[in-house]
């Protein structure tokens, strides 16, 4: 499952995984991505990610495709995870990116939001 809260008015998303990710749930939160980017140059984000089971195959290119073509759109990003592998990961591929990205853990939630949208 992919849901997606926005905050129009102030640029942000933010995303929660917990599981399997489909295909209608990944476009919705595209849709989201490209609403906010309409009034926005640059938008933050939080993504929770409670539990990752997958996507559908046909997802993988399309989410690196897309990830890769708005690399420039967000300021700043949190990763909240409990997930082990997940952190490391984040920052590793965050060294590359012109993104500000942070990982919190899941009882840091709301010191991610905060962050995020500009705080701390």
């Amino acid at each position: 499952m992919l849901d997606f809260k926005t905050d129009e008015d102030a640029g942000y998303i933010e995303l929660t995984v917990d599981g399997s990710i489909d295909k209608a749930e990944y476009e919705a939160a595209v849709q989201a991505i490209e609403a906010l980017l309409e009034t926005h140059t640059k938008i933050n984000a939080v993504e929770v990610v409670r539990s990752f089971g997958g996507m559908e195959p046909s997802l993988w290119w399309r989410d690196l495709s897309y990830g890769l073509s708005r690399l420039d759109a967000f300021g700043r990003c949190a990763v909240v995870t409990d997930n082990g592998w997940l952190g490391p990961m984040a920052r590793f591929f965050a060294a590359f990116l012109s993104v500000e990205l942070r990982t919190f853990d899941m009882k840091d939630l709301e010191a991610a939001r905060s962050w995020a949208r500009g705080g701390l």
